[in-house]
C-alpha cells in the first residue's frame, strides 16, 4: 500500500488538523484524522490526544476489529475528558479512522470528515446548521463519553482502490479553514 498526506492551516489561524498513517504489518494500514473544533478551546490538543490514543490502540489488532474501534474511541474520549479538566478548558474534535486489513477497508467518522473509496462517499457529515447558519457537530469527541450510535462500517476492496480522508476544509475547498487529506492507494 501507498499512501500520501498533507495538512496546511486555514488563514490567519493555527491548523488544528492531526493526521497519522502507520504500516501495522505489511497486510495491515491504520490512518488517524482529527480536526480540532474550532469553536472550543484548544481543538489541536484534542485532535493530537485522540490521534496518540487511537493509535496505540490499534498496535495490538484484537481478532475483533469492531472492538477495537469502540475502545479505541472511548480511551481517546476520555483522554480529552481528563486533559480538559487539568486545563479547565472545553475541547474536541471530529474523528476519523481507517483499517484497512487484508483487503478489506473497515472505517468509522465521527463529525465532518469524509472517508471515499473510489470516489464513492462513504460516510456522512454529522452535523447540525441551525437558521442562522451556524454548524455544529452531533458526533465527535468531545470528553463526555461516547454516544454508541455511530456505524463501523467494513468494505471488501478490488484491484485498484483508492482510499481518500479529508477533512471539511478539504473537501469544501475552503482557504479560510484548515484543510487535510490522506490518500492511500493499493
Amino acid at each position: 500500500m501507498k499512501y500520501t498526506q498533507q495538512s496546511r492551516a486555514g488563514k490567519a489561524r493555527e491548523n488544528e488538523d492531526r493526521l497519522m498513517v502507520k504500516e501495522l504489518s505489511p497486510d495491515t494500514l491504520l490512518a488517524v484524522m482529527a480536526d480540532g473544533m474550532g469553536g472550543l478551546d484548544h481543538g489541536e490538543i484534542a485532535a493530537e490526544i485522540s490521534i496518540n490514543e487511537i493509535v496505540n490502540c490499534f498496535n495490538i489488532i484484537d481478532k475483533n476489529c469492531e472492538k477495537t474501534f469502540y475502545y479505541a474511541l472511548e480511551k481517546a474520549d476520555n483522554a480529552i475528558a481528563s486533559e480538559s479538566v487539568r486545563v479547565g478548558m472545553k475541547m474536541g474534535c471530529a474523528i476519523a479512522i481507517v483499517l484497512i486489513d487484508n483487503g478489506v477497508l473497515h472505517c468509522v467518522s465521527l463529525g465532518n470528515i469524509r472517508i471515499l473509496c473510489n470516489d464513492m462517499i462513504l460516510t456522512e457529515d454529522n452535523v447540525y446548521v441551525d437558521t442562522a447558519g451556524g454548524t455544529y457537530l452531533t458526533k465527535s469527541l468531545r470528553g463526555r463519553g461516547i454516544n454508541s450510535d455511530f456505524d463501523i462500517t467494513h468494505h471488501p476492496l478490488r484491484q485498484g482502490w483508492h482510499v481518500r480522508i479529508c477533512t471539511d476544509g478539504f473537501y469544501n475547498n475552503d482557504d479560510s479553514d484548515d484543510a487535510s487529506v490522506i490518500d492511500i492507494t493499493e
